[in-house]
């Protein structure tokens, strides 16, 4: 189901092709010289640094009425008891089981998958983004670029149900439930890859309000001058279809605003964050001041996601994570008491190093791009409250850090 055009055997980045309903390897084909795999990777740096590849599956348009040779064929296929589902063709949700069988053996070693979707093969991928997110794994597929989905369902299909029992069909109807329900994880979800929306302004299969969201999802929609097949078929590597997926796919590889925020930060000035409690906790406790800067730095990380990190459903996952951050601290703190260890350096050391071990298991966030090092600078926003109690010293507590202070010099 996975055909390879351009496979590198130390690939990290994938370009994943899927098709749409009755469509198939020649959906991206102009004529047999060109296609939009190809054309693609005629850019030096896709070629470089992406693999591509497309996903294909069974999908054919069969039981038409206009086959039925007379109407007593077509009521028992209206309201007989045997709804006549075909055998070959699967339904949507189970294309998209498919598909994750495929990600999952086949597609391992890539970290980042950059899927671009035609028709149904969009409603397949969402598909597949949801389940992951659901089974509390996060997705592959980076970025998805949606081309003429019919994310509302396809109007013609209701039609179509009518002659026939196609479960693709059903699946693309516009009352569906499974579109229903898709939908409203999507939107409800604030953990889903960057989207974008094509849709074709000549297209009278897919119209713009079925292939652009409906919902209050900020989304970035580009229309172009299309039908719903030739959005998939462009002539040449200036076709504004080549040259927007191109850019997008390139922008957000070099950079993405949304993406580069998660960059690792650096501490530009060793004296800040010097009056901060968590600081101030460390200096009493004796720390030294190497890692007393690296506190500083993966604190400075961690307010970076807290800001980025704003909505309610994130916010709620920050909070599990702290409460399971405290529970690391804890199991040190307590070895720390009993070993009696003097030096409270090794017990920062210790926590550090815990939360490094715990951070794929124990520590495991829905949360992307969340690493260790983030998750350890949530160990000291918790010690800059004081109302957590997270010290490095046995007897530690407030009239204590300041009287130790004092006595260092510090006012």
């Amino acid at each position: 189901m996975i055909e390879f055009i351009s496979e590198k055997s130390n690939g990290t980045n994938l370009i994943l092709f899927i098709h749409g309903f009755t469509g198939g390897s020649d959906t991206w084909s102009f004529d047999c010289d060109v296609s939009f795999p190809e054309l693609l990777l005629k850019d030096k740096e896709i070629s470089k640094h992406f693999d591509v590849a497309q996903f294909t599956y069974f999908t054919k348009l069969t039981n038409l009425f206009a086959k039925a040779s007379n109407t007593a064929r077509l009521l028992k296929m209206l309201f007989g008891t045997s709804h006549g589902k075909l055998r070959n063709n699967s339904s949507i949700e189970e294309i998209s089981n498919l598909l994750r069988t495929e990600f999952r053996f086949r597609l391992e070693k890539y970290d980042s998958v950059f899927v671009i979707a035609h028709s149904m093969g969009g409603l397949v991928t969402k598909s597949l983004i949801t389940k992951d997110l659901e089974e509390k794994s996060v997705s592959k597929v980076k970025m998805f670029l949606s081309l003429a989905v019919p994310h509302q369902g396809a109007k013609l299909a209701t039609y179509g149900s009518l002659i026939s029992s196609n479960l693709q069909i059903e699946g693309l109807e516009p009352l569906n439930g499974f579109i229903h329900k898709l939908n409203d994880y999507w939107l409800k979800t604030s953990l889903r890859p960057t989207t974008k929306y094509f849709y074709g302004t000549s297209d009278k299969i897919v119209d713009k309000t079925s292939a652009v969201p409906a919902d209050k999802e900020v989304s970035d929609v580009i229309s172009v001058d299309e039908n719903h097949s030739s959005i998939t078929k462009p002539e040449n590597e200036n076709s504004t279809i080549v040259v927007a997926v191109k850019k997008l796919i390139l922008d957000y590889r070099n950079g993405d605003p949304a993406i580069s925020d998660f960059a690792i930060q650096c501490l530009a000035n060793e004296d800040d964050y010097s009056d901060e409690l968590f600081v101030l906790k460390l200096l009493a406790a004796d720390v030294h001041r190497t890692s007393i800067r690296d506190a500083k730095e993966v604190f400075l990380n961690a307010e970076y996601i807290r800001k980025i990190f704003s909505s309610a459903s994130d916010q709620k996952r920050l909070a599990e994570l702290y409460k399971k951050i405290k529970k690391v601290y804890q199991g040190s703190y307590t070895k720390y008491i009993h070993d009696g260890i003097t030096n409270s350096g090794l017990l920062l050391a210790d926590v550090h190093e815990q939360i490094m071990k715990e951070d794929k298991e124990f520590l495991k966030t829905l949360i992307p791009f969340l690493n260790a090092i983030h998750k350890q600078g949530m160990l000291h926003q918790l010690a800059n409250s004081e109302a957590e109690t997270i010290w490095w010293d046995k007897d530690a507590n407030f009239e204590s850090m300041k009287e130790n202070l004092k006595e260092k010099g510090y006012e």
